[in-house]
């Protein structure tokens, strides 16, 4: 039976492992800081529409404080920025007579387009996922997963493109755990279709909802399209191209945990480092790659920066600031 190694104890990461081990898989979970000492002293408070559980689970600290086997499977689920660390960290642990890197697949479930390439300069084998999640985790040692009955949706691929036999293991060991997975042949426009999806996660974590924001949110998409078409990626539409049925997947309300707000969100409220640079600055990146510009999504991009280096509160400033940031609105 496969053991898989959870690493990164956030919302999607601890999601999928209580779901795994509740299902009777063998997990363990890596995690780090104050939300690790609260793991190990109490395990996780696992918060769903009918109740809440108290998931213990191994977990460890560091690489060093598991022994990997040649049958386990690293599931990636840190944050897009602490992928490239965390894969580092773990490439060269020993497996049997060898080192993970070349004895291991390993699933990265992170937004954007950037951990798969950081895993496939170590790994040999490397599984690109798009996690669809409402989970939320804010407090150390709780989860709050709202999605019921089915908790979370994948769809995955080897990266970066063809098959691989593990794969059909691993979807049905994450659909007996009520984690919703589909095998596609080509995992990068599903990657595409969710990084557009996300991107105004960042105008979510800084300005409160109002009509001038979602045409911000409008503003940012578009351009990012116009930069997967000049770069040749197809974006997928996730919902209309997927052949899983998801009529089982829907956010149920919890009383006195609503859902404040996405993973960027989420980061901003913590104090935690954002994404959003392997989000909007993605398209920046891929923008210039091809000799094009995306100044929405750069100057998006610098406003979070800003804002998390001082310590903004989340969803602290105006529409008056949202159009300095974005001219363009006015227009």
């Amino acid at each position: 039976m496969t053991r898989y190694v959870v690493i990164g104890a956030g919302a999607v990461g601890a999601t999928t492992a209580a779901q795994l081990h509740l299902a009777g898989r063998e997990v363990v979970l890596a995690a780090r800081g104050a939300h690790l000492e609260a793991l190990r002293a109490n395990g996780l408070r696992y918060i769903r529409p009918d109740g809440v559980t108290t998931v213990r689970l191994p977990v460890v600290g560091e690489p060093g404080e598991l022994g990997l086997k040649p049958d386990d499977l690293l599931v990636l689920a840190t944050k897009t920025q602490d992928a490239d660390a965390a894969l580092a960290a773990w490439a060269w642990q020993p497996v049997g007579g060898g080192v993970a890197a070349g004895e291991l697949p390993v699933l990265t479930v992170q937004n954007g387009l950037d951990a798969e390439r950081s895993a496939l300069r170590r790994f040999g084998t490397v599984f690109g996922a798009v996690s669809w999640s409402p989970s939320s985790h804010v407090a150390a040692g709780e989860v709050v997963s709202p999605a019921a009955p089915i908790a979370g949706v994948f769809w995955i691929g080897r990266y970066p493109t063809g098959g691989h036999p593990a794969l059909a293991d691993l979807a049905a060991d994450f659909a007996d755990a009520d984690l919703l997975t589909e095998i596609v042949p080509d995992v990068v426009p599903f990657k595409a279709g969710k990084l557009v999806s996300i991107l105004p996660n960042a105008l979510d974590a800084l300005f409160p909802a109002s009509p001038l924001r979602d045409r911000a949110a409008e503003l940012l998409r578009r351009e990012a399209r116009e930069v997967f078409a000049a770069a040749g990626i197809r974006v997928a539409d996730l919902v209309g191209e997927t052949a899983r049925d998801l009529s089982g997947f829907a956010s149920r309300p919890i009383p006195g945990h609503e859902r404040g707000g996405g993973s960027t969100w989420q980061s901003l409220v913590r104090g935690a480092t954002v994404e959003s640079e392997f989000l909007n600055g993605e398209i920046v990146l891929l923008a210039r790659l091809h000799g094009r510009e995306a100044p929405a999504n750069a100057a998006v991009l610098a406003r979070i920066a800003r804002a998390a280096a001082v310590g903004e509160p989340a969803r602290s400033l105006t529409d008056d600031d949202l159009r300095a940031t974005l001219p363009e609105l006015e227009g």
